[in-house]
């Protein structure tokens, strides 16, 4: 090679790897695939004008987050990645065989790397069934379903270097626990299965439009809830989606898929503001006289509520975590579902819905353990009283219960509180209204029930009410 080739060859090498910097404030990316939060530009300086130590570190988050071209290049290496190699070049995305993606927050569950301990699936099953009793107790109807994995219903284009468990789920161990809970519930997954048609988005994480009117169905029918079950209407498949994990992969490439486009003229009104469907509540209002429906959903309500906000006459779709029940007040809700995805089933111990404790009726002989593993934190305020901590493990078995009690010369008052708290096992979260409490001082104690034997932690804490 002669010295000019040389010079241009190196000119050129130089100018490439310059060109992303120097073109940043021409092509700069302001946003991710994921649509979250990019950095801002670091400044030298901090708020009270001392040297920004960070400024290096800081800079070069924000460089590679913005730096131009950022979208194409990341669609390149991935298409080099995908079609040469058979790999992903997000962590995100699973690569698998006929152009089938699917979402790597779904491989635990798929390997079985995440399973649930037994206590922990009852106290899902439990937190379900206090929400539940609380909506039964108003009039309302419950239905609680899980919408499965994409590589539960769809395994066979997964990449061979991923085993899938032999050993039943979370979600196949759940179900039993439900119907002991008395929980009413659907199990989709047998019904996805038992369809000669592909129910999910081949690159996309969620199902298609045909796969959440039968979801949506199999709803209606458990509650007996009037319904249009679009069964006249007909429909298209048109390649005019761009899938979610696509857009991860490939941010500069649209490569659309199909999708079921339904012949449904869709005549429900929006109350209130609307932004997109993946606002925390969406309010809608029909002429239909279906009933007030609330939802509580995730993504996969996206193409699920236009079927159902066209049926109920009032409906509230809403993905705000912790649950609120008092969302079913405000629209008078006949019927309430519970969605939540299979990956995303262990958040339901995480935080406890916003209800008051069921109260109950004790006849207790307990023996007193007390234990230095017990923690309760107490919150008196505005006349609501909200209790939560973690008990000492040996207390409990997979199906103890936990009851709170108010004890003082004056009375007892005992409340069942939710197997909850910061996702522990062997945790406790409750709230009550203290109106109908007489003022005095109340020592609190935790009575965890084992079959029809109970433990007393002694107490956990001492509250004083005023009215």
């Amino acid at each position: 090679m002669n010295k000019k080739l040389q010079i241009a060859y190196i000119a050129a090498f130089l100018a490439a790897c310059a060109a992303p910097l120097v073109c940043l404030p021409f092509a700069k990316t302001d946003k991710t695939a994921e649509n979250r939060q990019l950095s801002s530009m670091p400044s030298f300086l901090e708020e009270d004008n001392t040297p920004n130590l960070n400024w290096s570190s800081q800079f070069e988050t924000y460089f590679s987050e913005h730096f131009a071209f950022r979208p194409q290049l990341v669609t390149l290496g991935s298409l080099i990645k995908s079609e040469i190699f058979k790999t992903s070049s997000s962590e995100k995305v699973i690569v698998g065989s006929d152009g089938w993606l699917y979402f790597a927050e779904t491989l635990p569950d798929y390997t079985g790397e995440n399973a649930m301990s037994e206590r922990r699936i009852y106290a899902t099953a439990k937190t379900i069934a206090l929400m539940q009793e609380h909506f039964q107790l108003d009039g309302r109807q419950f239905l609680f379903f899980c919408a499965p994995n994409k590589n539960t219903v769809y395994p066979d284009n997964m990449p061979a270097r991923y085993i899938k468990s032999t050993a039943p789920t979370n979600l196949d161990r759940l179900s039993p626990a439900l119907e002991y809970a008395g929980v009413n519930f659907i199990e989709l997954a047998p019904l996805f299965k038992s369809q000669d048609k592909t129910l999910y988005l081949e690159r996309d994480s969620h199902w298609t439009n045909e796969g959440a009117l039968l979801a949506y169905n199999a709803a209606a029918d458990y509650l007996d809830m009037p319904h249009n079950d679009f069964s006249s209407n007909t429909h298209t498949t048109q390649p005019v989606w761009h899938g979610d994990l696509d857009g991860m992969l490939f941010p500069s490439y649209e490569h659309l898929s199909d999708q079921e486009i339904y012949d449904i003229d869709f005549t429900f009104d929006y109350r209130g503001s609307f932004s997109s469907e993946d606002d925390l509540l969406i309010k809608t209002k029909s002429d239909s006289d279906g009933g007030a429906l609330l939802m509580y959903r995730d993504s996969f309500g996206r193409a699920f509520y236009p079927f159902a906000a066209q049926n109920a006459s009032k409906a509230s779709f809403s993905r705000a975590t912790p649950y609120k029940t008092s969302l079913a007040d405000d629209i008078d809700a006949k019927y309430v579902i519970l969605e939540i995805v299979e990956r995303n089933l262990g958040s339901i111990t995480e935080e406890a819905p916003v209800m008051d404790a069921p109260s109950r009726e004790l006849d207790i002989t307990a023996s007193v353990m007390e234990s230095d593993k017990n923690s309760c934190v107490t919150e008196l305020k505005n006349g609501t009283l909200k209790l939560s901590g973690v008990l000492d493990e040996s207390y409990f078995s997979d199906r103890s219960d936990i009851y709170i009690t108010l004890e003082s010369y004056e009375g007892l008052y005992a409340y069942e509180a939710f197997p909850v708290c910061d996702g522990s096992d062997y945790g406790f979260s409750m709230q009550i209204s203290i109106e109908d409490i007489p003022d005095g001082n109340y020592d609190i104690y935790a009575y965890i029930k084992n079959g029809e034997e109970y433990i007393c932690t002694g107490v956990l804490d001492e509250i004083a009410v005023k009215g």
